[in-house]
């Protein structure tokens, strides 16, 4: 990829690209105030005026000074054409007219501003000559002309897509592209499908930097197995693997998430198990397996163990997961308890999505100097939520006690 240089925000910004003309010194830190330009066109009762180096008399064009030498190798220039009167230049893209004396770094600014990337539309389109509109240009900074490179503004946007686990489909949103559009009319953002095919890429090359970790791995490895159900009603499978180095630090990468066809028994999990360990060739080194305790994940691991021991590979163990295990504990003690803990959540929910009953309920706590009471925000039916529940009833019969005293 080449990172462009360019001029953001009127700052000069340092790239990795050194292709393009350098010959102009960047001015750090000067901030370029937009300069307001009357447009001759919208105001058909005043006659365009010439206004150069020449004397201030009209119809006098023999210059009252030394004329300046003009730097005739500017690379803005064949942007520009010179009039047949030879007294202005005129912008091939939107026939903007400026004065003959007109310094390049203005013209420069002028494609900068009007029409960014110019200098990577290849040919010069040319358009209508319209009439020669002469415009007054106020002496500014030369800066360089900006550029965005569109390949490494796309890279940000997969990297964002990636961390924020979001679809590329994301990317084809209207509002989305209008918004970069706002920023930068001629951004040229990737279709769809190209951005598909560098996830897949990507996807690929970090499977790659995956498998030759692990053949640097000469202990044996640990797999851990999790499954869930999308809201499109689709199985899925991650597989964990973890194993502890020479010098006991404990290491651990996810080898891959696999999608577990129809009827999702035992048998399509051990299929799709079997096929990442030998993506990975981890098929002969895997110690143990841990895995959520149902019924399926038990006979995929005990099919698994049978082929170990036929291949006489070593001893493998397969056990549940001690959270899920507990979890599984936990919901059966509170099997009795269920409806307080159901109307202590509604409660909480009612109090977090209402601002004045919790304005309310913050009085009441505060006169009865019952100190300052924070609901909990996760509601959830997990372990975690049924504990803070538990813990806001037992909150609520202290305060009630202290009442009745």
């Amino acid at each position: 990829m080449n990172f462009g240089t360019g001029i953001i925000g009127g700052k000069a910004v340092n790239s990795m690209d050194w292709s393009a003309n350098n010959a102009y010194k960047p001015y750090k830190g000067v901030d370029m105030e937009p300069k307001q330009v009357m447009d001759m066109a919208l105001i058909p009762s005043i006659d365009p005026i010439d206004i150069g180096l020449g004397s201030s008399e009209k119809g006098n064009t023999a210059p009252s000074a030394k004329p300046r030498k003009k730097t005739m190798t500017s690379i803005y220039l064949r942007f520009f054409e010179t009039a047949p009167d030879g007294k202005s230049r005129r912008c091939k893209f939107c026939g903007q007219s400026y004065s003959i004396a007109t310094a390049t770094g203005n013209l420069g600014r002028h494609l900068a501003n009007r029409h960014p990337g110019y200098d990577k539309a290849g040919d010069v389109v040319t358009t209508p000559a319209p009439q020669p509109i002469v415009v007054v240009k106020k002496s500014q900074p030369q800066v360089k002309a900006s550029q965005v490179d569109y390949d490494h503004l796309n890279w940000l946007l997969i990297k964002w897509l990636v961390l924020t686990s979001l679809p590329p489909s994301t990317m084809e949103e209207k509002w989305l592209a209008n918004s970069f559009k706002f920023l930068n009319p001629t951004i040229q953002l990737w279709p769809g499908e190209k951005y598909k095919a560098v996830l897949r890429e990507v996807f690929r090359s970090m499977r790659e930097d995956v498998k030759t970790s692990l053949e640097q791995v000469s202990s044996k490895v640990s797999l851990t197995l999790d499954f869930w159900t999308s809201y499109e009603q689709v199985f899925y499978m991650s597989i964990t693997c973890q194993w502890i180095d020479e010098s006991w630090s404990f290491h651990q990468l996810l080898l891959d998430i696999c999608h577990i066809p129809y009827p999702c028994g035992d048998s399509e999990i051990y299929n799709s198990l079997v096929k990442v360990l030998r993506t990975y060739n981890v098929d002969n080194r895997v110690l143990s397996c841990t895995h959520d305790n149902s019924q399926n994940a038990i006979r995929a691991c005990h099919n698994l163990k049978e082929e170990f021991d036929g291949q006489k590979i070593g001893p493998f163990c397969y056990i549940p997961c001690a959270a899920r295990t507990l979890n599984l504990i936990i919901e059966d003690g509170l099997r009795t308890t269920k409806p307080v803990i159901s109307k202590t959540r509604e409660f909480a929910l009612e109090l977090n999505e209402s601002i004045d009953m919790s304005d309310d309920f913050v009085q009441f706590s505060t006169a009865y100097r019952e100190g300052c009471w924070k609901f909990p925000l996760d509601t959830s039916a997990r372990w975690s939520g049924n504990y803070q529940m538990l813990d806001l009833v037992h909150k609520v019969l202290l305060a009630s006690k202290k009442l009745k005293l």
